[in-house]
Order: structure tokens, then C-alpha cells, then sequence
């Protein structure tokens, strides 16, 4: 099912209520943790409930929570044999201490990029591996063990109860920013001349959104193999609607008098349409519509026609000689504002039609969009 298909009613309960569910997964994952010590009791099992909160705290979604689990996972485990190997072969404290110090800086050195967090939890796993140096591996093994059990319990929460799905926060993200850039689009076509309207609250929410798109990337290669596919699709996704974003923030520095009104609104019709097109994009996005909306063919090059006719419109009569200028340069940079508008709202249209023909199996044929 395409991940702009409408969600189902559990999933919108899901998404609508994520903090008040995601709080029950981890009281429920702790719970679960409290029964295994209740009913086994091994030792140092805090480690358990430690890893149980560190996981999912912070990680609602079930590919973050996966992510990080095994990331825990495979720190835990390299540090633990680092450190049990540091404790059952060498005597001298001095030696030891030297060997531990020597791993955690070289895991600093090397330390980096998307699997840093495994990289940290080896370094500390070593030091409470090793400890005084007092040569009990035993205790080491069962924090190891507890440690891998909390990993286990929080994965199992995340994927089978009440599963928090990345993948319907980033369509949620990305409908979010296409329906604020509409927005402010919207506002200006409908503002007075010399307007002095401020878009900063929509563009900066529509800001907001990309960014938060861009930090579920790890959660959404858990969640779907499609989007795994094609992950460097969806970074050209985030920067073409930070594209957009700013071409929007220009629109407020638009000035026209009343004597220029005509012509500008001649150029305003075409802005309208691709007002138009955001909004029906953003409804699809969000699974209010079924079929993604086309844009006409040759869109580009009919907008491009159409402003060029624009700014063919002659000068008013009431225009005094030396603005004409002036006033023939600020419409034609207004004509050019529009005109890349058009090219990066077609070129946003592209991107999400590759995601959505991928996901219905079909071949991807290959777009390429003017560069920007």
C-alpha cells in the first residue's frame, strides 16, 4: 500500500494520540521488565529498565526504536568483549587501565556519522565493563545480558503494540509544509498593492516541518524498504521545498502601485494556478484524495509564454518617463519569481510521483527536472 494511501482509522488514532500511547508503550515495556526480575530476578537488572527507558524515551517510532536497539545492541556487546578480554588476560592494573584507555579513544577517534551512538555505548560499556579492574567477568556478562534484554523488550513494545509508524509523521510533515507554502502564496495573491503582510509564522512552521522530515530519514529505512530504496530521493525532496521556502520569503519585498496593478495581476493569475497545484498536491499527501493530481504537459513552457506576455503589457500613460525603468525591472524580477516557482513546484510534483509510482510497483520513468 502506497504510503500516501488514506491512513486506516486505528493508524489516524494512532498518530492523533502518539504522546499519550507512546508514554503507555514504555510504562507497559517497564512493566514487562518488572514481571521478568519479579519472577527471575537476575542480577544488576536495573540495566534492563535503564535501557528500556534510554531506547524509547526519546524514540517513539518503531524504525527509531529499532535503530537505536540494535545500535545499543552491538555498542553493548563490542564493549563488553573489549572490556571481559581487558579483565580475564591481564594483571597488571596500570596495563589494563592503559589498554582501556587506549579503546576509548580510539572509539572517539572513529566515532562518527549515523552509527555514533553505537560508537558512545562502547565506550562506556568498556569502563563499567572493566571497572576497579577486580577480575569479575561475571558481573560484566549479566549487565551485558540485562542490557541486550531491555533492547529486546523495547523492540517487541514498539513493533506489536500500538505500533507509532515514521512513515505517517513524514507524509503528515510533508502535506504540513506544501499546505503552509500554499498558504503564504495564497495570502499574497489576495493582499492590496504594497501589501506589507509578514509570512514569517507559515514559512517558519513550513521550516519546521522540513526539518522534522529530515530526522525521521533512519526511521523510515526500518520501516519501508520502498523508502529505503530511495533514500536519496526524499534528501532532494527536503531541498526542494527549502527551495520553495525561499522563494516564498521573497514575496513580501513585491511592491506594485496602483498604476501597475493590471500587469501584475496578469502575472498573479499564473501564481494562482500554482496555488492551486500546492494545495491539491498537499490533500493527496495527506490521503485526502486517492490519485495524485497531474500538472498539465508542458506546464513550464506554457507559464513561460504566458509571463512573457505579461511583461510585454506597455507602460501607463500615467507612469512618469524615468520609472519606466525602474518599474519595467521590478516586473520583470517579479515575472522571474513566479516563473521559478512554477519550476520548483513541478519539480516537487516529480519527486513524490517517482515515491508514489514505486510503491504501486510500476516502472519509474525517468523525469528530469529543470535544475534549480
Amino acid at each position: 500500500m502506497s504510503v500516501f494511501a488514506p491512513a486506516s482509522p486505528f493508524a489516524d488514532f494512532i498518530y492523533r494520540h502518539f504522546r499519550a500511547i507512546h508514554a503507555l508503550k514504555l510504562g507497559l515495556a517497564l512493566l514487562i521488565a518488572i514481571t521478568i526480575n519479579a519472577i527471575w530476578s537476575p542480577p544488576h537488572f536495573i540495566w534492563s529498565m535503564v535501557t528500556i527507558v534510554i531506547i524509547m524515551m526519546s524514540l517513539p517510532q518503531v524504525g527509531g526504536a529499532i535503530e537505536k536497539s540494535l545500535q545499543r545492541a552491538v555498542g553493548t556487546c563490542l564493549g563488553s568483549a573489549y572490556g571481559v578480554m581487558l579483565v580475564a588476560t591481564i594483571d597488571s592494573y596500570w596495563l589494563m587501565m592503559g589498554l582501556l584507555i587506549l579503546g576509548v579513544t580510539l572509539i572517539c577517534f572513529i566515532s562518527a556519522g549515523r552509527y555514533s551512538y553505537a560508537y558512545l555505548v562502547a565506550g562506556f560499556t568498556i569502563i563499567i565493563v572493566v571497572g576497579d579492574a577486580n577480575h569479575d567477568t561475571s558481573e560484566a556478562l549479566w549487565r551485558t545480558a540485562n542490557i541486550l534484554l531491555g533492547c529486546v523488550i523495547a523492540i517487541l513494545v514498539s513493533l506489536f503494540i500500538f505500533p507509532i509508524k515514521a512513515k505517517q509523521d513524514w507524509r503528515s510533515q510533508l502535506a504540513n509544509a506544501i499546505d503552509n507554502m500554499a498558504k503564504v502564496l495564497t495570502q499574497h495573491l489576495q493582499a492590496p498593492a504594497n501589501h506589507d503582510l509578514d509570512f514569517r509564522a507559515e514559512l517558519e512552521a513550513a521550516m519546521k516541518a522540513v526539518l522534522t522530515q529530515k530526522k525521521l530519514f533512519f526511521s523510515l529505512e526500518w520501516e519501508s524498504q520502498t523508502l529505503k530504496k530511495h533514500k536519496v530521493l526524499l534528501a532532494e525532496l527536503v531541498n526542494k521545498q527549502v527551495r520553495l521556502i525561499t522563494l516564498l520569503e521573497l514575496l513580501p519585498l513585491s511592491r506594485w502601485q496602483e498604476a501597475d496593478k493590471e500587469a501584475y495581476h496578469q502575472i498573479n493569475r499564473v501564481a494562482a494556478e500554482l496555488t492551486a497545484y500546492l494545495q491539491r498536491l498537499a490533500e493527496f499527501v495527506a490521503g485526502k484524495t486517492a490519485t495524485l493530481p497531474t500538472l498539465p504537459s508542458a506546464l513550464e513552457q506554457e507559464l513561460q509564454h504566458r509571463l512573457q506576455l505579461s511583461l510585454a503589457t506597455p507602460t501607463p500613460a500615467s507612469v512618469p518617463l524615468e520609472n519606466e525603468v525602474a518599474q519595467g525591472f521590478a516586473l520583470t524580477g517579479y515575472g522571474w519569481l513566479i516563473y521559478q516557482l512554477a519550476i520548483a513546484v513541478e519539480a516537487l510534483y516529480a519527486d513524490i510521483e517517482i515515491i508514489e509510482i514505486a510503491y504501486s510497483g510500476q516502472t519509474v520513468l525517468h523525469k528530469t527536472a529543470k535544475p534549480s
